[in-house]
């Protein structure tokens, strides 16, 4: 039928056609392109609106006449039809009054129709019922495909597909041809105009290029999956895009696969991370022990001047309350320079990696030994107020410990002038979580800053006094315990870091 259609009407047609220098030139290369036998109509003059050295020669080579002014095409006696593609309304009402009854005149709309009809016959090769080569090609690639495909229109009608759940929902590929993609994608009966994220033909459209969006893709069944959505535009010989074809690809084990892989890269970094903390908060103890063991020291070397020079006078019966006193003096200032050494050592070495039962009432204590001399030094009050013992929590020793020494350095660095650090703990029955709370009455922190103050390399801190990654690192251990963090200040009045741990294993 459509055979008989395209032969009875372009069989022989002598046309000439009035169009940009690009079009005449393609028209030309397309038609020459077509096989003798198929094709069904002859080119016989071009009017071209603009001037081009390429267009005139390609139509030399091809022995078709170039005209400069689109009227003299009517004095060709054996032209059947004449196409406007310009879309010139003017240049159309001219020929149509001016043609003789013999020439037909087609608008830009039939003109361009008529030349996709010729055009289809001759890629399809159109031959009684069957079925062509390039259409059986086609159908093997779209199920050869691993993704879901569909072919859409301009009108987002679905005109072919492979047999993928991804696009057809499950149902039939033929239940889904001849309906709207965003019927059968979204289960919407309205276009994606107002929903640009999530479609990519309307990109394809705006740019003339492949487009790609991920999303959520909702099955038939009530299962949702996280897919690929890219589009392709199809254009047809005068560079229209005419079609797209839609891939879908299913990424929902990729991205978990991904995201348990970044889970344990962000572990390793974490406790990476931790273990370079605690270096720098152990140079910064070192010298705060050196402090603290020079004066027991200075205290066991001149006691044991004293001893041994009363034994040297060796008048020892009514000197031995004195050596007594001085032997326990110098017996207890050993003690100290060992418990704070221990203390030293036990943060350094102190690498657990597997969460257990904290004693935090100890582990304060330990951390305020180690840091007794900088509070002092920077004229701070410390004061703790903790319920009876035990009071525990659940998690990596190491890990916490570094937290709240972070927390007591912080308070420290907010106040320059000296001032009080109030440490508070209890436990919370209901939640079966502890809480720590540490309150300054420093500088505080301008609200500004506030939201800002748990991100990496965020310091208010001047050069040389920090690189912001201390409460970053408290927020990431913290929560990584299942915990949470937060914080209460007014600038000029103080800070409070307020925390919560679970009490047993989550």
């Amino acid at each position: 039928m459509v055979d008989s259609i395209i032969t009875e009407y372009c069989l022989l047609l002598n046309v000439g056609v009035v169009a940009s220098s690009e079009k005449c030139l393609s028209i030309m290369r397309e038609l020459d392109a077509i096989k003798p036998s198929r094709l069904r109509m002859r080119l016989a003059a071009i009017a071209p609106t603009s001037k081009s050295v390429s267009c005139d020669n390609y139509a030399a080579k091809l022995g078709i006449h170039v005209f400069n002014n689109y009227g003299d095409l009517l004095s060709l006696e054996y032209l059947d039809l004449i196409l406007e593609l310009t879309g010139n309304s003017d240049i159309l009402s001219d020929l149509s009054d001016r043609k003789p009854p013999t020439i037909g005149v087609l608008n830009e709309k039939s003109s361009q129709l008529l030349l996709n009809i010729v055009f289809l016959y001759d890629q399809i090769g159109i031959q009684g019922s069957g079925v062509t080569e390039a259409t059986s090609f086609a159908s093997t690639l779209l199920e050869a495909s691993p993704d879901g495909v569909i072919v859409i229109d301009r009108d987002y009608l679905i005109i072919n597909s492979n047999n993928s759940y991804l696009v057809t929902g499950g149902l039939n590929r033929k239940d889904i041809l001849g309906k709207f993609c965003y019927q059968v994608m979204n289960q919407s009966m309205a276009p994606c105009a107002d929903r640009d994220a999530c479609c990519s033909v309307l990109e394809t459209i705006r740019t003339g290029k492949s487009a790609r969006r991920v999303r959520d893709l909702q099955l038939s069944d009530g299962s949702t999956l996280i897919c690929q959505i890219t589009s392709y535009p199809i254009f047809n010989r005068f560079n229209e895009m005419v079609q797209f074809v839609i891939t879908v690809r299913d990424l929902t084990q990729e991205l978990r696969e991904r995201i348990v892989e970044e889970t344990e890269a962000i572990k390793k970094d974490l406790t990476r991370v931790v273990k370079e903390d605690r270096l720098a908060s152990l140079g910064r103890l070192v010298a705060s022990v050196c402090h603290e063991i020079n004066n027991p020291i200075t205290s066991i070397v001149t006691f044991t001047k004293l001893v041994l020079s009363y034994l040297k006078a060796m008048n020892l019966p009514n000197q031995i309350p004195d050596l007594e006193r001085y032997l326990e003096l110098s017996y207890r200032e050993a003690l100290r320079c060992g418990e704070i050494v221990k203390n030293l050592l036990t943060f350094a070495h102190q690498n657990t990696i597997e969460p257990s039962i904290m004693d935090l009432s100890e582990m304060i204590s330990v951390i305020l030994q180690l840091t007794n001399h900088q509070l002092e030094s920077a004229n701070v009050d410390c004061s703790v107020v903790l319920p009876g013992a035990p009071f525990t929590a659940w998690g990596e020793y190491g890990q916490i410990q570094q937290c709240l020494l972070n927390l007591i350095f912080n308070a420290i660095d907010a106040m320059p002038e000296g001032g009080s650090l109030v440490i508070k703990g209890g436990e919370d029955e209901a939640t079966g979580f502890v809480w720590l709370e540490f309150t300054d009455i420093g500088q505080g922190i301008d609200p500004d800053n506030l939201q800002h103050i748990f991100e990496p390399f965020f310091t208010t801190k001047t050069a040389g006094k920090g690189v912001g990654l201390g409460l970053a690192l408290v927020y990431g251990i913290i929560r990584e315990h299942q915990g949470s963090i937060e914080v209460e200040s007014t600038p000029g009045k103080g800070t409070t870091f307020r925390l919560k741990l679970p009490k047993t294993a989550i």
